[in-house]
């Protein structure tokens, strides 16, 4: 497809509505007497109209009546799932990362979905990562994508300030400092998250990781027999991340206005010139903007959009990062559901019919995801899609992310890889987000934010002994 005759109704309907709804969606909904219901945060524009298009094509070949709700992104979807399973109403399926539903999984709440992905993998290839998606054989996630953190900047920005690829944060502060005191620029200098849940969590969490320390604060006690875990959440380095993001904070807009969904519309209305993001999704949202605008400004915001691994502390180089493994983000079945055995039947009938079939569900949001199935990105029909010819360098920006990124600045440090219930359990508790909101926002010194942290984690960690045993 070229360029001239791309199908612009179909990479962002509706766009009216603005960039913030079409990407944090914009419907929602509860379970109908006797649908599938199905919860959902992959949820735009050209979600919904995929989504249409899909639901009542599978319920003519079927019979089988879906009911498909935009649940929010993390952070919001959780109230909703706790929500509905405290009223004994749960519903068939959702989507997240497996630690949004650790908890769930550990009451027995999930059923297995082995029979599910292995028709997928027939199709697509093998599932490509070896994350936490279950114990022993049993899988309790159809995956979908993974995510690999990392940071984004404007080379259009950086070239008119003459300002190099920052090598440290260091750097990175410095050049957020000179971009917000350029007279002639009207970005600022940085996007930090300060919501106090979402992103703000997930940047902590990885600037801890690139200081040598497990983000969530645990460690194996005995790296060798990996049997059981304590709690690490050093001061030191604590500390000097919650300091340097406050510090960011000065050149940014309002990090409490700033969350997963504000992050993306934000960048698309060039508000900061840096962030900390996932795989290319900046560069895909501000793709299928500028097409949908048809806007040459928006299509220049979108190339000069730099994605790279993230920078190192100086003194802790790549090779001692605790990044363990991209988080695969997918399909969870809830065995409680109304109807578990027909919801499996739709995942089965999304995924495992044809590459084709496939390849649509990563055109309805490109860039946010790499695909989990070894074979997906390098096929002629996920190549080809029209965003891609039109948008190249966002292609070349993902396959970057998984053979760079992904391949050398993950996995170097072998005793990092903590997964285990309790560090699923871990990675959603919201006070590491709070820790950041409360210090952007001058409601505690750093000190004092560690050290509520630090009890927080204390008493965390016993539920999650408590709980998982």
């Amino acid at each position: 497809m070229s360029k001239s005759n791309f199908n612009r109704r179909q990479v962002l309907t509706g766009t009216g509505v603005g960039v913030a709804a079409a990407v944090a969606g914009c419907l929602g909904g509860g379970g109908g007497d006797g649908d599938v219901h199905f919860i959902t945060d992959y949820y735009n524009s050209q979600w919904e109209q995929l989504w249409g298009e899909l639901e009542s094509e599978f319920e003519d070949e079927t019979d089988i009546p879906m009911n498909i709700e935009e649940g929010g992104m993390s952070g919001t979807q959780e109230g909703r799932l706790a929500q509905l399973i405290q009223s004994g109403n749960p519903p068939d399926a959702n989507t997240s990362t497996f630690d949004q539903v650790a908890d769930i999984w550990e009451t027995g709440q999930l059923d297995t979905v082995n029979d599910v992905v292995s028709s997928i993998e027939e199709v697509n290839g093998e599932i490509n990562t070896n994350a936490f998606l279950g114990e022993g054989d049993e899988l309790y996630q159809i995956p979908h994508g993974l995510y690999v953190s990392n940071f984004q900047y404007r080379a259009d920005i950086y070239e008119q300030l003459g300002l190099e690829e920052p090598k440290t944060f260091q750097d990175v502060l410095d050049n957020a400092q000179a971009i917000d005191e350029a007279d002639d620029v009207d970005a600022r200098g940085y996007g930090l998250a300060g919501m106090p849940t979402g992103k703000s969590q997930d940047e902590f969490l990885v600037l801890l990781a690139s200081a040598g320390v497990s983000g969530i604060g645990l460690r194996w006690k005995d790296p060798d027999a990996r049997e059981e875990l304590e709690i690490h959440f050093p001061e030191e380095e604590v500390t000097t991340v919650l300091q340097y993001m406050k510090e960011l904070s000065q050149y940014s807009p309002d990090p409490t206005s700033i969350g997963w969904a504000e992050s993306l519309s934000q960048w698309v209305q060039g508000q900061y010139a840096q962030c900390y993001h996932l795989n290319a999704w900046p560069v895909g949202v501000t793709a299928l903007t500028a097409e949908a605008q048809d806007s040459d400004a928006l299509r220049g915001l979108a190339e000069a959009t730099q994605v790279r691994a993230y920078p190192t502390w100086g003194e802790i180089d790549k090779d001692e990062n605790w990044l363990s493994a991209p988080a695969p983000d997918g399909y969870h079945v809830f065995s409680n559901g109304d109807r578990p055995e027909d919801v499996k039947q739709w995942f089965e009938w999304l995924y495992a019919d044809s590459m084709e079939r496939t390849v649509r569900f990563y055109e309805a949001d490109p860039g946010r995801f790499l695909p989990t199935y070894s074979d997906v990105i390098e096929s002629d029909a996920f190549q080809s899609q029209g965003i891609f010819e039109a948008h190249p360098h966002l292609l070349e920006k993902l396959q970057y992310c998984q053979d760079e990124i992904w391949g050398n600045h993950y996995g170097s440090v072998d005793e990092a890889n903590i997964s285990s219930p309790e560090s699923l359990y871990m990675q959603r508790q919201w006070f590491y987000g709070e820790m950041v909101n409360s210090v952007v926002t001058d409601s505690m010194t750093v000190q004092e934010a560690y050290e509520w942290g630090l009890g927080q984690l204390e008493q965390a960690f016993q539920e999650a002994q408590e709980t998982f045993g």
